[in-house]
């Protein structure tokens, strides 16, 4: 009996033993792994250098007065990863020239997907979204000729290929960000501003799900009906069909999605 006790005993000890390998390799392996697709994370070697803009990435955001500002990407070949950023310039006056290229931030776009979205806000700032491996990263200009925010992540991250966020300024300048979902449950993700400030952007909320399985959307277009409520309509990412919902309460709930004609269906 004492024999065999020893013997179930070294056994188990065996066993532990070829665990450490495999837990220790577990242990190393995931901040490796979150490291990698750290949200939002800064290119630390870049120098901030434009030395080459990416074709057809130029985005424009017209402000209230007439102005327009100018997003573009361009490539650092001091980077690290080989990815572009966002580098950004304003109009004097609407018409008018153009000041100096400045970057947005060290957070590289891409990979896979590239989309920058840009819009002025309520209070006169700019609020820039942009794609950085796998999530999206925000950004603030508050001020002309002030710094941009740290880019920070944004809580929104569309498969790739289903298209970047879409920013909707309301009629009153409360900004909403859609943005396709990742998950069964909402076909259409959102953010929006309860207040008219940057600093008040609420989490994220879903749309509902799609009547068909398998079904995934691109970038909605968004308009505001007479009473405030939102209406959506989107193309399948990979089909060519279009879907469509409007907001049943104001910030609350959506009507289920459903099938329109083509890209102008109300």
């Amino acid at each position: 009996m004492y024999r065999m006790h020893r013997r179930l005993l070294r056994g188990v000890v065996c066993a532990l033993l070829a665990l450490v390998p495999v837990l220790a390799g577990g242990v190393v392996a995931a901040p490796a792994a979150r490291a990698l697709s750290q949200a939002c994370g800064a290119d630390a070697q870049a120098l901030g250098r434009a030395d080459r803009p990416v074709a057809g990435t130029l985005v424009s955001a017209v402000r209230a007065d007439g102005r327009t500002e100018q997003f573009q990407q361009f490539y650092d070949d001091s980077s690290t990863g080989g990815l572009p950023f966002v580098w950004h310039r304003s109009q004097n006056v609407p018409g008018g020239a153009y000041g100096t290229w400045e970057r947005v931030g060290a957070t590289p776009v891409g990979p896979k997907l590239y989309q920058v979205s840009a819009v002025e806000n309520a209070t006169g700032g700019l609020e820039v979204v942009f794609s950085s491996y796998g999530g999206f990263c925000h950004s603030v200009l508050r001020a002309p000729g002030g710094a941009w925010s740290t880019p920070e992540d944004f809580g929104l991250a569309p498969p790739p290929y289903h298209g970047g966020v879409t920013l909707f300024r309301e009629r009153d300048g409360r900004l909403h960000a859609f943005a396709a979902g990742r998950t069964q449950y909402s076909a259409m993700d959102v953010r929006s501003q309860y207040a008219a400030t940057d600093e008040h952007w609420a989490g994220v909320r879903g749309t509902g799900p799609m009547p068909e399985s398998g079904v995934g959307l691109s970038r909605p277009t968004v308009t505001q009906l007479p009473d405030g409520r939102l209406h959506l309509v989107a193309r399948e990412w990979n089909r060519d069909r279009y879907w469509r919902t409007t907001e049943r309460e104001r910030f609350l709930t959506w009507e289920p999605w459903r099938l329109c004609a083509d890209s102008g269906c109300s």
